[in-house]
C-alpha cells in the first residue's frame, strides 16, 4: 500500500497504528519503533525444546528506562517490544523489515516472522515481538524509542474468512510487552 492508502485504511478504521507520527510514514511503510520492554536469552548453553511448555524461563525480563540504551553484544539474541501498537482489519496484511541504516550496524530484527496476519490487534491493538540479533563482532547500543524496523502493509483480494485474534489457537493476541515463544501450544 502507498503512503496515501495508508492514511485511507487508518481514517476508516481498517488500520490503526497507534501512536501515529506522520513523520514515520515513508510512500510505502512506516517505520517503528524499538519499546522498552525486552526479554534476555538467560541459561545460555542450555538445550531448549521448542515442544516443552516450560522453556518460556529461558528468558530474562527487563524494563529499560527512559533514556537508558541496550548493549547488544555479537551473537546476542533478545526480544524486544514496539513503540506502536498495531491493528489489522480482515483486509489487510502486514510484512515487517528491518531499516537499511540498522542493517548496516550488523542488527537483525527478525528472524523468521516476517508476516503479521490480517485480523492481528483487532480487539485492542498490539505491541509487535521482535527477534533482535546481533552479528557485529562490536556491541551495538540500541534506545528504546528509535526507528528500528519498517512495516509494509498488503490489502488482500478478499476479506480473510478468520482474522488473527479471532481465530482458535492463535498464541500472541492482544501482546503489550515481547513474548516469549509458544511452539508447544501448536
Amino acid at each position: 500500500m502507498s503512503d496515501a492508502e495508508i492514511l485511507e485504511a487508518m481514517e476508516k478504521g481498517e488500520l490503526r497504528i497507534e501512536p501515529f507520527e506522520r513523520k514515520n510514514l515513508g510512500p510505502d511503510s512506516i517505520d517503528i519503533r524499538m519499546g522498552r520492554e525486552l526479554l534476555l536469552a538467560k541459561n545460555v548453553g542450555k538445550t531448549l525444546d521448542p515442544l516443552k511448555k516450560g522453556e518460556a524461563s529461558c528468558f530474562e525480563k527487563v524494563t529499560l528506562k527512559e533514556g537508558e540504551p541496550f548493549m547488544l553484544g555479537h551473537h546476542q539474541f533478545v526480544l524486544a517490544n514496539t513503540v506502536e501498537r498495531l491493528g489489522l482489519g480482515p483486509s489487510i496484511a502486514a510484512q515487517i523489515e528491518g531499516r537499511s541504516s540498522i542493517g548496516r550496524f550488523g542488527i537483525v530484527i527478525h528472524m523468521t516472522a516476517g508476516i503479521i496476519h490480517a485480523g492481528f490487534g483487532s480487539k485492542a491493538p498490539s505491541t509487535l515481538t521482535l527477534e533482535v540479533y546481533s552479528v557485529n563482532p562490536n556491541p551495538v547500543l540500541l534506545h528504546p524509542g528509535m526507528k528500528i524496523a519498517q512495516l509494509s502493509f498488503f490489502r488482500l483480494g478478499r476479506k480473510a474468512r478468520e482474522g488473527y485474534d479471532s481465530r482458535k489457537g492463535s498464541k500472541y493476541v492482544g501482546q503489550r510487552a515481547p513474548e516469549p515463544p509458544k511452539a508447544y501450544l501448536d
